[in-house]
């Protein structure tokens, strides 16, 4: 087992725990710190203390020797336990005692031709070695006492904090999108925030998700309705005639046509929905705006509108990117373009570089988009005229898809529009790793 490991086995689980240690292992190293700092002082002192009494001793040991000799410095020594002393006089020894162990204190006093040195051991004593420890014990002591009970606190509001987000977890997780929990000044305001805005995103999210759904529903039935109704008049004998027989035939054929191009549309609405990576590969834009022109160039002409793709004689631009969703968006743009596009009007398909940029435009000369409508018009079953776009068989999802495979290719999608004037819808793709 790795040294962390062994340290994480030891860490306590609890955060009560975790807290406490932390906070003792902290202040017993400034202790310790303080504590020796304390004994380096405590020693100087005493050293500096002792040595200062050596040397009055010393004084007195001198003028001892000159009265009485040697006699008188050895009765004077023993008044002085622990202590070494050393006369010498014109530098011979005249005086010495036996040594006593490792002595850290000293002082040499001269006193015309006498020279004492005395040595002692600079010790602070008992007391004084174990004071300092034992305060320390007691202080650390009392410091774990409280760092307990001060993590007990903390822990204590940690646990409710924790135990709020995780009930928001599991309320949302269960289906509740109203549930929030209240955001403190702590270390949790993050989380607590970011779990708000993610039930918030949620919560709009399902509503838009049951919108749609209602309007899918919406749109499903009329087809089905109009469907069933025809068939049934013309099976039960209502529609007796040749003609009124082949107008229902017609009706029916209609009707199932767009209720397969709405079926084809959630299709690839959920395709765009699952944020699968699309392939790319080495793609001429240009060949595909003349593409989405030439394809629905008949249907333009149909309806009197003149159908402009890019020049002829255009050079490639290529872009690494996925052709079929490009395609898609084009189609889906020329589409929504003509039909917003009366007869006599034009629709253009371009492409061009701007800076390390690719963009396909589509511009009509139609009716032109309303301000008000312009920040909706690519949320899904969203129709700015809706009986208009019924009528001309749109479903609401075309700019809901171009939206939703502009991001799935790292593309961006931009609008410009003006009523009674036209629109141009531009699509940029990033030319780099082509």
């Amino acid at each position: 087992m790795s040294l962390p490991e062994r340290l994480r086995s030891i860490t306590p689980s609890s955060y009560r725990g975790r807290i406490a240690l932390a906070i003792v292992a902290a202040l017993f190293v400034a202790v310790v710190c303080v504590q020796f700092a304390l004994n380096v002082l405590v020693d100087q002192q005493v050293q500096s203390a002792v040595e200062a009494n050596l040397r009055q001793q010393g004084q007195e040991i001198a003028a001892t020797y000159r009265l009485r000799g040697y006699a008188g410095v050895a009765e004077a020594q023993r008044y002085m336990p622990g202590t070494q002393v050393v006369v010498r006089k014109d530098g011979d020894t005249v005086y010495w005692s036996d040594p006593v162990a490792v002595l850290d204190a000293q002082a040499v006093v001269t006193e015309g031709n006498l020279e004492v040195t005395l040595q002692r051991e600079a010790s602070a004593g008992l007391i004084g070695q174990w004071a300092l420890p034992l305060i320390i014990i007691g202080v650390v002591l009392i410091i774990g006492g409280v760092a307990w009970w001060l993590a007990g606190l903390a822990s204590r509001r940690l646990r409710r904090e924790a135990s709020a987000l995780a009930a928001q977890a599991e309320a949302v997780a269960g289906g509740d999108l109203d549930a929030r929990v209240e955001v403190s000044d702590d270390e949790l305001t993050r989380v607590a925030t970011s779990l708000n805005a993610m039930t918030e995103r949620l919560a709009t999210v399902d509503q838009r998700q049951r919108l749609f759904l209602a309007d899918v529903a919406h749109e499903l039935r009329t087809p089905v309705t109009a469907i069933d109704g025809f068939a049934q008049a013309m099976a039960d004998g209502t529609i007796s005639t040749d003609e009124g027989r082949q107008e229902a035939a017609e009706i029916i054929h209609e009707e199932s046509q767009r209720l397969s191009g709405l079926v084809a549309d959630l299709q690839v609405l959920t395709v765009a929905d699952l944020d699968a990576e699309p392939v790319r590969e080495p793609t001429d834009v240009v060949a595909l705006a003349h593409e989405a022109a030439a394809r629905l160039e008949a249907a333009a002409a149909e309806r009197g509108v003149l159908m402009r793709g890019p020049d002829a004689a255009q050079d490639p631009i290529v872009v690494a990117t996925n052709p079929a969703h490009v395609q898609t968006i084009l189609g889906n743009l020329v589409s929504n373009a003509l039909r917003a596009t009366p007869a006599g009007g034009t629709v253009r398909v371009s492409a061009t570089v701007v800076g390390a940029t690719a963009v396909l435009a589509v511009t009509d000369t139609g009716v032109g988009i309303p301000s008000e409508h312009l920040p909706h018009i690519f949320d899904r079953m969203y129709r700015v005229d809706a009986a208009r776009d019924r009528d001309s068989g749109g479903t609401g999802l075309g700019l809901a898809i171009v939206a939703g495979l502009t991001d799935a290719i790292g593309g961006r999608i931009e609008v410009e529009s003006a009523p009674g004037e036209g629109s141009r819808f531009a699509l940029s793709l990033p030319m780099g790793g082509a």
